[in-house]
């Protein structure tokens, strides 16, 4: 048995990982597995069943010893990670949705970049998100300014961290003096990171260490995905005047928000949905281009449903 010294430091690199899970017994494994097989070890892994019917309880006891699982009724990703991170031990917090799997050593290049950079509170990466046109990954990073403002001022319009809930690795204080995650709302990687972003230091790496993958946590309906898009806007109306008190941020981020909501109807196959948004958007905001390319493309009659998932490329 180890002999501990109880009067040396306590650690101060400890790392649990919570991974909020809902009806996903059938991917769970995969992003467990990928939490094991990191090239620096994790001290804790944290399950929560967000009210799921499907075996994941008897998934995570097939890791016994490896998993600490928790359940709770149905409230969402967001209340699951934050009843990981209450339940959590460590001094930094990581966390992975149950659809998504960590490249081996994407914790050990977060830590030595935080090692170079310790003023810093939080790390995100880039990510690998699967595209049903592509076939494939497809990379996806910012490579835009690093100024908190102009990262602030993007996320009120668009979400420029893809796969942030799942590339996060946070100092315990700095999620905690945030409130953790935004329960009962979505759009939840972009408030938290517009939250972090106003007093702690982040660092943004290019390496695309998380693969996203489709699965139960993916939007299927355009209306109530555009619902809480505009409720992300109504929330933050106060820092949309701080940042441009021209009224041209929100409007940029209305045009996407009809954008965004135009193309999943598309990709649904509702085109008279899909051209009342994209109407709506083309006219808040002029220079966004997949509005008129879809519109041009729908007055020559070149529309047909095998095509709509490249013309929303």
């Amino acid at each position: 048995m180890a002999i501990t010294n109880p009067t040396a430091e306590p650690r101060t690199d400890t790392i649990s990982v919570v991974i909020p899970s809902y009806r996903s017994a059938g991917v769970l494994p995969d992003a467990i597995d990928s939490v094991l097989n990191q090239t620096l070890p994790v001290d804790e892994i944290i399950v929560v069943d967000d009210g799921s019917e499907d075996g994941t309880e008897a998934v995570c006891r097939k890791y016994d010893g490896h998993i600490r699982y928790f359940h709770q009724t149905n409230q969402g990703a967001s209340s699951a990670r934050n009843a990981g991170l209450a339940a959590s031990r460590g001094q930094w917090l990581a966390f992975l949705d149950a659809d998504d799997v960590w490249e081996p050593e994407k914790l050990e290049i977060q830590f030595a970049a935080l090692q170079q950079n310790p003023e810093a509170d939080f790390v995100i990466t880039a990510s690998l998100a699967w595209s049903s046109h592509e076939q494939g990954y497809v990379a996806y990073r910012w490579n835009g300014p690093l100024d908190p403002k102009v990262l602030r001022a993007e996320l009120l319009v668009r979400n420029i961290f893809t796969g942030l809930c799942s590339s996060l690795l946070i100092r315990r204080p700095a999620v905690e003096a945030v409130g953790g995650f935004a329960s009962g709302k979505a759009c939840e990687d972009r408030r938290i990171a517009i939250e972090l972003l106003e007093d702690h230091r982040a660092l943004i790496l290019p390496h695309a260490l998380v693969r996203q993958r489709p699965g139960p946590a993916h939007w299927t309906d355009p209306e109530r995905h555009r619902g809480e898009m505009i409720r992300l806007i109504e929330d933050y109306g106060a820092l949309y005047e701080e940042l441009d008190s021209t009224g041209r941020l929100k409007r940029r981020a209305r045009a996407r928000v009809h954008e965004r909501s135009g193309m999943h109807y598309l990709e649904n196959g509702d085109l008279r949905s899909a051209a009342h948004d994209l109407i709506r958007a083309a006219c808040l905001w002029p220079f966004m281009p997949n509005p008129w390319r879809v519109l041009i493309n729908a007055s020559l009659g070149r529309l047909r449903p095998r095509r709509l998932s490249k013309l929303g490329a």
